[in-house]
């Protein structure tokens, strides 16, 4: 069985050719998320969390070390075969829901399967919102859906491709907290039916919820473990909307 995420001396530098103006975002870190594992990724603004998040999802590339995702070594990949991996094996959602205004739940449900020319791209959209509980929603536009229903679309939209790994960044950030719990709630029991869960999140209801927690400071990991543990050895000032 192959590993979904393995991460070996991973670093992100930011202005690296400068000296004067390089950021370690991200400093020599090492871990590896198995198959339906769900990771709460926590810490406070500036520590990493976004920088490691966008080279999971294959939106950056380390400046060093090594990142496998299912296997393939993404320092090996030019462009087009890291956008084809990142579409084979990643579902993004995303605090702000990033939906299309003038399109609807359905269109944005199918706008990945577009990239790829999949058949029956529409049907597998309605399949998609009916998972996620929007079946009845799908000629709505986003102006028409509550925060909520937006974010059931972006999540009907990431999981449209049958990813077997789904990144969120602070997926519940603009929900109230009884929203924010529907949400997680769907999010685990996605988790539940096999998708691999990476979240990023401030929010210590969330964090304590998952299977696992992984504490940044300063671009470097500095506890992982069950969120009991790491949850309660943080400082940071928590956040309770689930």
């Amino acid at each position: 069985m192959v590993t979904p995420v393995v991460i070996e001396d991973l670093s992100k530098v930011y202005h690296a050719d400068r000296e004067d103006l390089a950021v370690r975002a991200v400093d020599r870190i090492s871990f590896r998320v198995e198959e339906r594992e769900s990771v709460a990724i926590i810490g406070p603004s500036g520590c990493g969390k976004s920088s490691l998040l966008n080279i999971l999802g294959c939106l950056d590339r380390p400046t060093s070390g090594a990142y496998l995702l299912s296997g393939r070594d993404v320092r090996d990949l030019d462009d087009d075969e890291l956008a084809r991996l990142r579409n084979q094996h990643i579902g993004f959602v995303f605090q702000s829901f990033n939906l299309l205004p003038r399109m609807t739940a359905e269109e944005n449900v199918e706008l990945p399967l577009l990239y790829v020319s999949t058949k029956n791209s529409r049907d597998k959209a309605r399949e998609a919102l009916a998972r996620v509980g929007l079946a009845e929603r799908a000629h709505h536009l986003p102006t028409e859906l509550s925060g909520g229903q937006k974010q059931r679309v972006a999540i009907a939209r990431a999981l449209v491709t049958h990813p077997s790994i789904l990144l969120c960044d602070e997926p519940t950030g603009a929900l109230d907290s009884k929203t924010g719990r529907e949400v997680l709630d769907l999010l685990l029991s996605l988790n539940a039916e096999g998708t691999t869960l990476i979240m990023v999140t401030h929010d210590m209801a969330i964090a304590r919820a998952l299977g696992r927690a992984i504490r940044m400071k300063d671009g470097h990991i500095v506890a992982d473990g069950r969120p009991s543990v790491v949850v309660t050895e943080t400082r940071e000032p928590e956040q309770e909307t689930c």
